[in-house]
């Protein structure tokens, strides 16, 4: 565990569980809504480090080859549906840390599929607040570019209960959708995001 980091209860716990269920099921909305002008930022991704920190691990999705450097070893979580008529499957690895845990996931995208990022926020949080029963909001929504791809920042917190805050990113990889979601207490806020920047600047994609 960190210094000064306040350890997860059984709680929240239980809570990061349903967090990789909303992830896993969740990902690829229905929304039709417009999309925004994406505006580029330089310097968003930065070269991975010759030698991983202590206790990370490199994680690679297989049938994709989209690499990421997790902290701990992952526990995967797999979820197919039919959509647009096509099986559609994501796979959400979960890591949990002494400040929080961490979700890494990649869902297949249907051929005929247009993807919207500010669509799929809204339904990945709709999806958090049915798996958890709490309520959920993003704020700061904003779009950058990885890579020359499409992506969407936003912060997220919980809006009653036990008080906890993090960071997710979409990433539109034009076949998949890539998503980062890092969450933890509140009082964890700091290291939290230094965690979160570490992974989203570690991911490849093919």
């Amino acid at each position: 565990m960190s210094h000064g980091t306040r350890p997860l209860t059984r709680t929240k716990r239980a809570l990061a569980l349903s967090l990789a269920a909303a992830v896993t099921g969740g990902a690829v909305a229905s929304s039709t809504a417009s999309a925004a002008p994406v505006t580029p930022r330089a310097g968003v991704v930065t070269a991975i480090q010759a030698e991983l920190r202590a206790g990370w691990v490199k994680t690679t999705d297989a049938p994709t080859g989209i690499t990421v450097d997790l902290p701990g070893k992952a526990t995967v979580e797999k979820h197919t549906e039919r959509i647009l008529g096509q099986e559609v499957t994501n796979r959400a690895y979960l890591v949990e840390t002494g400040e929080g845990f961490v979700v890494f996931a990649v869902t297949e995208v249907p051929d005929a599929y247009d993807m919207r990022l500010g669509a799929e926020l809204r339904s990945f949080v709709e999806g958090m607040e049915k798996e958890t029963g709490t309520s959920f909001v993003s704020t700061g929504a904003e779009e950058i570019t990885v890579e020359g791809r499409p992506a969407l920042d936003a912060r997220i917190a919980t809006d009653d209960g036990e008080r906890m805050t993090g960071s997710t990113r979409l990433i539109d990889g034009d076949r998949y959708l890539v998503q980062v979601v890092t969450v933890g207490p509140e009082a964890n806020e700091k290291a939290l995001e230094k965690t979160h920047r570490e992974i989203v600047d570690s991911i490849r994609i093919p």
